[in-house]
């Protein structure tokens, strides 16, 4: 039975052991689930990768694993971050690489594969559900907004960064940007907009 580990990292990053397409066992959440929804903004680039590799060191339970699987969110490029709007600090990072030496160091040597968060999500509804064969889409509503498509093709698909309205005063993006969906319908836009308005200003 072939068993890989598959991590995700959005507000927090969440790892599990898996098992013909089915996640095995309890999955850790790194920071913890009680801290804030966006701690990891905050959080150094090589805090985030040593956290992911502590976590995945930890799922594997020191037995083998064929393969790690990263979904992380922004323009992911052969293992690196090319570019990250809610997680800036990662923009550049070779991350693929830098899991698989540090994983190393810990005894284990299964390959490391970093794709976009929403991809990953979508390639994870085509296994759980037996979709393999098929063409699947999925938006993904969190932080931010994503576009994903299983099976995996190259290109940004970064389409949470759409500019969909020219509102000088939708300025709610993490990128800076003005006018994005991101800005309008992600979590945290969501929060910045609402916090200050009683109910009857928003309803």
């Amino acid at each position: 039975m072939t068993r890989t580990i598959g991590v995700m990292a959005m507000e927090h990053i969440a790892v599990g052991l898996v098992e013909e397409h089915q996640l095995v066992g309890a999955k850790r959440v790194f920071p913890d689930a009680q801290s804030e929804y966006d701690s990891l903004a905050e959080m150094p680039a090589e805090q985030i990768t040593q956290g992911i590799a502590a976590q995945v060191q930890a799922a594997c339970e020191g037995g083998e694993v064929a393969a790690i699987g990263v979904g992380f969110p922004g323009i992911i490029s052969a293992n690196v971050v090319e570019d990250s709007p809610n997680l800036q600090q990662m923009k550049g990072q070779r991350l693929g690489e830098q899991l698989q030496s540090l994983l190393a160091d810990k005894g284990i040597s299964a390959p490391v594969f970093v794709i976009n968060d929403a991809d990953a999500i979508a390639a994870g509804i085509a296994a759980t559900r037996g979709h393999l064969g098929t063409f699947v889409r999925v938006w993904a509503l969190g932080s931010g907004v994503g576009f994903g498509r299983y099976p995996l093709a190259e290109g940004v698909w970064e389409n949470g960064h759409s500019v969909v309205t020219l509102d000088p005063k939708e300025s709610f993006c993490r990128c800076g940007g003005t006018g994005h969906l991101e800005g309008i319908m992600g979590r945290r836009a969501m929060r910045l907009r609402f916090l200050d308005l009683e109910p009857e200003e928003v309803f």
